[in-house]
């Protein structure tokens, strides 16, 4: 009797910890996806030249550098999280933000080397859409002048809570889901951008480039993708572990 009840403790010790955490989580209307360890590969799927240069005569500020050809990788790996960052615009104040710490290996056609390109590299973005429709209301919307890395989760509520995108004669911008999609004219050639944001991590994973024929001329997409780990679960498979082991050895006496 005496073990049962030493494990009916334990059990409800657990509950209490992890639904306290839970609480604490559910008082912002968004949390950040990305965890600590999260390894996301993107890979070049897609890339007509010719169909490039019809539409913008010079395509590099259309792609990301050096992602000119097909097969060509990204890495990214986060190595720390932070739930309480910051954004700073200068006169128009600070906004509340997510943040991650993250080793950057650069497009390559190549076998990764060890070390990043970019070690520790700091990314920000806000944490609620109401401050992106706050800060670029003064320059007309928000139109991707800093494309949005990852977006906080739930992707399809924060994406739908943006309000005030750009719009004007030659573009459009707009979302469906977890997709931002932009309309555009460039010198008479009409095309649509269209980013992708993974629903678990919240990560950018996919970008195309559509001409006005409805056919892609650039693509890349998510290549490998390994999971990062939250405290929260580690701490369960602990107890888990613990209780089980726990109650084998009590039952051997």
């Amino acid at each position: 009797m005496k073990t049962k009840y030493f494990l009916l403790g334990l059990i409800l010790s657990h509950i209490i910890l992890f639904s306290t955490i839970t609480q604490v989580k559910a008082d912002s209307s968004y949390s950040l996806g990305m965890k600590k360890d999260t390894e996301i590969i993107l890979e070049v799927q897609i890339f007509d030249e010719d169909g490039l240069e019809d539409v913008f005569d010079e395509y590099d500020d259309a792609i990301p550098e050096d992602a000119d050809e097909v097969g060509m990788k990204y890495k990214i790996i986060v190595r720390e999280v932070d739930k309480d960052a910051e954004i700073d615009l200068g006169i128009l104040g600070d906004y509340d933000a997510f943040g991650i710490e993250a080793d950057i290996w650069e497009w390559t056609a190549e076998e990764f080397d060890e070390e990043p390109d970019e070690e520790e590299f700091e990314i920000v973005w806000f944490q609620d859409p109401e401050d992106i429709n706050d800060a670029y209301d003064v320059v007309g919307g928000y139109g991707y002048d800093v494309i949005m890395p990852f977006a906080p989760i739930s992707v399809e509520k924060y994406l739908d809570e943006i309000d005030d995108w750009r719009e004007d004669d030659n573009e459009e911008w707009k979302t469906q889901d977890n997709m931002v999609i932009h309309d555009s004219i460039f010198k008479e050639e009409t095309f649509v951008e269209i980013f992708t944001y993974d629903t678990e991590t919240g990560y950018l994973i996919e970008y195309k480039i559509i001409d006005e024929d409805g056919a892609i001329i650039y693509k890349y997409g998510l290549s490998e993708f390994i999971p990062g780990y939250e405290l929260p679960l580690i701490l369960g498979i602990i107890g888990i572990f613990t209780i089980g082991l726990i109650y084998i050895m009590r039952k051997k006496v």
